[in-house]
């Protein structure tokens, strides 16, 4: 019974193996798949050669150009206010702002004029006091000739005995007396001078002494030196004010100055490239600042973009601030309430936070490239046969997204401006232009639009 049983199963396994070694005879080895390089898609950029317009951004805060304070030179109790004389409020040349009382002034100055008047009629006098000696004089001299005459005759006559000694002697007093009036007058008109002289000099102490009156009654009243707008008032009516007292603070509105902190690099870019030597100590400012060329747009930040203020590059600081190392650059601008539109464009105010944009003159023919494809001093770029090259470039200067490339790239090699990780050298690429990159990249290096 057991050995049918093997004979049973012994039959499905012989076929088994039979089928399985047909099976591996049969079989085909299994085909191999031909390897394919990966290709990349990158965006890219021609490098564009254009005129680049250098720029730089600062911020400062705005400072009037002219500042006012009417210090009182002149004592006394303020007696008029002008209804004007408000914080804020604005007030025009030559507008009375506030008076001190001139009654004290006004007497003193009535004194020196009464003063000045009595010499000039001292002086009248005198004038006529030495008209009148020197007539006398011209009679006392003829007497004094007749008196000597007399006398002559009469020392003839005692000589021959025809009068006595006394009558001799009388005569001579009386010569003697007509010559000492005949001194007196001369010494009269010998002190003319000098009486003159003290009596002008008098004068003019006494004319002196008249302006200053006038002008201590000038300087009671407080006037408006130029167009401004009031920003502090430290007196009121009937108060007393000392000489040096402060009375009014104010700000001139015809110009404003922003004064920005950029560094000595950033600036050194906006300068022209010129091969001469400029002496700067032979020059005056304005001519310096048209060697120098820059120029200056203000702006409001977190403002509307199209709210603007032209500016003007004025001077640059003396000294480079030791803590930052930063140089000072004010920028003027000129009528700053000028053009306010009520919620749209308002003035540049004090103390109003600004941002300045300083423009130098154009550069000529250089090749920018956005600062996202410049990779540690290197580019990437899709050469002739679509694979990457990195190249090592020089940068001239870079301002915000844009950098000038110096050397080591031609105009209208493209430019790989997509995050390419990992970047293998030589590994084949798709580029694809972004025309719109590059539409921006030539508006912002130009000039066209604002820098970031």
């Amino acid at each position: 019974m057991k050995q049918w049983k093997t004979w049973l199963v012994l039959p499905p396994v012989i076929l088994g193996i039979i089928l399985f070694n047909v099976l591996v005879k049969s079989k085909k080895p299994p085909g191999q798949v031909e390897a394919k390089e990966r290709i990349r898609a990158v965006r890219v950029i021609k490098a564009p050669v254009i005129n680049v317009l250098p720029r730089a951004i600062a911020y400062g805060y705005v400072t009037p150009s002219q500042t006012w304070e009417a210090v009182a030179e002149v004592s006394g109790r303020i007696v008029e206010i002008h209804n004007a004389l408000k914080k804020g409020n604005f007030v025009k040349k030559g507008q009375l702002l506030l008076k001190i009382d001139p009654v004290t002034y006004g007497l003193a100055k009535d004194r020196g004029k009464a003063n000045v008047q009595n010499i000039d009629a001292q002086l009248k006098e005198l004038e006529q006091r030495k008209n009148n000696t020197e007539r006398l004089l011209v009679i006392e001299k003829k007497s004094l000739k007749l008196s000597a005459q007399e006398l002559e005759r009469k020392r003839d006559l005692f000589n021959k005995g025809y009068i006595s000694k006394s009558d001799l002697e009388k005569e001579e007093k009386s010569y003697l007396a007509q010559q000492s009036s005949v001194n007196n007058l001369q010494n009269t008109l010998d002190l003319v001078p000098a009486q003159r002289k003290s009596l002008v000099a008098q004068k003019r102490s006494g004319i002196s002494s008249l302006t200053d009156y006038q002008l201590n009654l000038g300087k009671t009243e407080i006037r408006a030196p130029f167009d401004c707008r009031i920003s502090a008032v430290h007196v009121e009516k009937d108060q007393y004010a000392g000489p040096g007292t402060v009375l009014v603070v104010a700000e001139g509105i015809d110009s404003v100055e922003i004064a920005v902190k950029i560094t000595p690099r950033s600036f050194s870019k906006l300068l022209p490239r010129v091969n001469n030597i400029i002496d700067l100590q032979s020059m005056d400012m304005n001519a310096i600042r048209k060697a120098i060329g820059i120029s200056a747009i203000v702006r409001l930040p977190f403002f509307k973009k199209n709210v603007f203020w032209q500016g003007t590059f004025s001077r640059t600081s003396e000294s480079i601030d030791i803590s930052t190392g930063a140089l000072t650059v004010y920028v003027t601008v000129d009528d700053p309430y000028k053009n306010f539109i009520p919620g749209i464009k308002p003035p540049l105010v004090k103390n109003m936070y600004c941002e300045v944009e300083l423009s130098g003159r154009p550069v000529p023919e250089k090749i920018v490239i956005p600062h996202h494809a410049l990779h540690d001093k290197h580019v990437y770029l899709v050469n002739k046969n679509n694979r990457l090259e990195i190249r090592p470039i020089t940068i001239l200067w870079q301002q915000g997204e844009v950098v000038v490339v110096k050397n080591g790239l031609q105009n209208g090699e493209q430019v790989i401006v997509t995050d390419l990780s990992p970047a293998i050298s030589g590994m084949l690429l798709k580029p694809v232009d972004d025309m719109a990159l590059l539409a921006q990249l030539k508006q912002v290096a130009s000039g066209e639009i604002k820098i970031k």
